[in-house]
């Protein structure tokens, strides 16, 4: 009995990446209007402790094709302990489209310093596009017209295509969990249901933005990209995920076990916003394992043959996926990522419950 209710799990899983295969491979969709007149953009740049990340983002920001007089660069200090400061004084100083936003409130204990950053930001906006990302990341030149091409009043928010840059095999298994992860939600949203955001590549309607109460309501959440996605979706609205390459920005990778592990920490409580059908999927993913292990034991072929089966089509899934912005991946790494998946899942699960504080950007967070 207990060898079957493993190998059950096991089936269950593999059947999810088959259907999720075929629904990204079927019921994928692209998003691009005609647009007669390029609309106002502000992008938002919080920053803390980003002296070394922030040349390559700043060199391309200055290269984004969009006009001039139409795009405005808000940026802000979040009290950062290195030259941030500096760097972006001296940036904001060499045109007239570039501002340094004053932002001198310290975050209280439990607050998110990122979100009150962005809500002062947001607050210089009187109308438009609010288009966001991180001083860790660079993005396209077409980076800011696929937004105005996918963006409709009905969607509120979009999102664009997140990938990791490196080349450690550290690196990229985390890019491959990143296509993984956004895979799926990619396929839920073109299904009607909107996940989360990512806070380093999105944009949203200033109309949008106040009706939601903006990042000030969100303070107390350390993923405040989810949490406004979700209030955003509590309103009627309905965000859209854009994947192409169009979109596709390039983050850094963790450098270390111990970043990935906080940073997974972060997520896996901005999980526990979802509804709770996605809470137990994102939970079976992590019991598939332990399913592995006891099926293997009791019912070793049928175990294994379903576990290559389950391997080739999340293979599939995530091939097919980073495709769609002409990202190929190397055939050995799916291989690898199967080992890293089972070691990082259960790490992160552990991780999360242990007494240690979740650390970010030099902050503990309850």
């Amino acid at each position: 009995m207990v060898g079957q209710a493993a190998l059950f799990i096991v089936i269950l899983v593999t059947l999810m990446y088959a259907a999720l295969s075929l629904l990204l491979r079927f019921k994928f969709k692209e998003y691009s209007n005609v647009v007669e007149e390029m609309p106002f953009i502000s992008v938002l740049l919080p920053c803390r402790n980003e002296a070394d990340n922030l040349q390559d983002c700043l060199k391309a920001l200055e290269n984004i094709d969009y006009p001039s007089e139409k795009i405005t660069f808000l940026v802000a200090d979040d009290h950062s302990e290195d030259e941030t400061a500096e760097i972006l004084q001296n940036w904001t100083s060499k045109a007239e489209n570039r501002i340094l936003v004053p932002f001198k409130k310290r975050p209280e204990k439990g607050q998110n310093g990122k979100a009150l950053a962005l809500a002062v930001m947001a607050n210089r906006v009187i109308s438009g596009l609010l288009v966001f990302t991180d001083a860790d990341c660079i993005v396209p030149t077409s980076w800011c017209r696929s937004f105005v091409q996918a963006y409709s009043k009905d969607y509120g928010l979009v999102t664009g295509i997140t990938t990791v840059a490196g080349d450690r095999l550290f690196d990229r298994m985390q890019a491959l969990d990143w296509w993984l992860t956004l895979g799926k939600v990619k396929v839920v949203s073109d299904a009607g249901y909107s996940l989360t955001a990512m806070g380093n590549n999105m944009a949203m309607e200033k109309e949008a933005y106040l009706k939601v109460g903006g990042f000030n309501s969100v303070v107390q959440e350390v993923t405040e990209d989810l949490a406004i996605s979700k209030a955003l979706y509590n309103k009627g609205y309905r965000p859209i995920h854009v994947v192409n390459k169009a979109s596709l920005v390039k983050t850094k990778a963790e450098k270390t076990i111990k970043g990935l592990l906080h940073q997974r920490k972060r997520w896996m409580r901005g999980a526990f916003l979802l509804p709770l059908i996605w809470q137990v999927l994102l939970g079976l993913q992590v019991v598939f394992y332990i399913g592995l292990l006891i099926g293997i034991y009791y019912v070793p072929l049928w175990t294994i043959g379903f576990w290559l089966i389950k391997i080739f089509f999340q293979s599939i899934f995530i091939s097919t996926f980073s495709m769609k912005t002409g990202i190929k991946i190397r055939f050995l790494d799916f291989i690898y990522f199967e080992i890293y998946n089972w070691w990082v899942s259960w790490a992160t699960v552990i991780f999360y419950f242990c007494p240690v504080a979740l650390t970010w950007k030099n902050r503990s967070y309850l």
